[in-house]
């Protein structure tokens, strides 16, 4: 009734959808700015593609704007190298194992200084790390490999690739402000002008 798209592909997470629409934007040259709260998103950085990551800091919303300066200076790695951390580090909230035992500073550490899982899982008996990392290494090295699968985000979701396609059509004031007073959200109302 606002007029804005409401997208969904049967078998794909929202991720997977915006993560197909930044890099349709990517390819025709465009801006992106995905506003989220989900940190999985700061794979799809790019020159183009902006991170607006939002959170409660005490008891206050909070914006941080996620480019690839940021990345680099927060993490130390690139947008891609986030899925190689994930894959080590894991995700609980994402049901994401990781290799059990490795955090995330020996996770950051790890893909600062060998770029990849498949780097280190290639040189394992000869990289320098730990003898109880290298251990936590070998057995996990399954669960790193399907961790990478699971938290890498799709960007070819069965949705239109046309950016034009979602640009808001006109709001409809009758139809959302009688949705909104049926919800009982009298604030909106008054934040819209019905």
């Amino acid at each position: 009734a606002l007029g804005y798209h409401c997208l969904e592909a049967e078998g794909f997470e929202a991720d997977d959808i915006l993560g197909t629409l930044a890099d349709a934007a990517v390819e025709s040259g465009d801006t992106c700015v995905i506003a989220t709260g989900d940190r999985d998103s700061l794979q799809l950085v790019s020159d183009t593609v902006t991170v607006l990551l939002a959170a409660t800091k005490m008891g206050r919303p909070e914006v941080t704007v996620c480019d690839k300066a940021y990345i680099k200076e927060k993490y130390g790695v690139t947008p891609p190298q986030m899925i190689e951390i994930k894959a080590l580090q894991g995700d609980a909230s994402d049901n994401i194992p990781g290799v059990p035992g490795v955090g995330e500073k020996t996770a950051q550490d790890l893909i600062q200084r060998f770029h990849d899982i498949d780097k280190i899982y290639a040189g394992l008996d000869s990289i320098d790390v730990k003898p109880g990392v290298r251990k936590k290494l070998e057995a996990g090295k399954d669960s790193a490999f399907l961790s990478r699968e699971l938290g890498t985000i799709c960007l070819t979701a069965p949705v239109s690739r046309n950016l034009a396609d979602y640009i808001p059509a006109p709001r409809q004031d009758d139809k959302a402000a009688a949705l909104l007073r049926d919800l009982e959200f009298f604030k909106m109302l008054e934040k819209y002008g019905l």
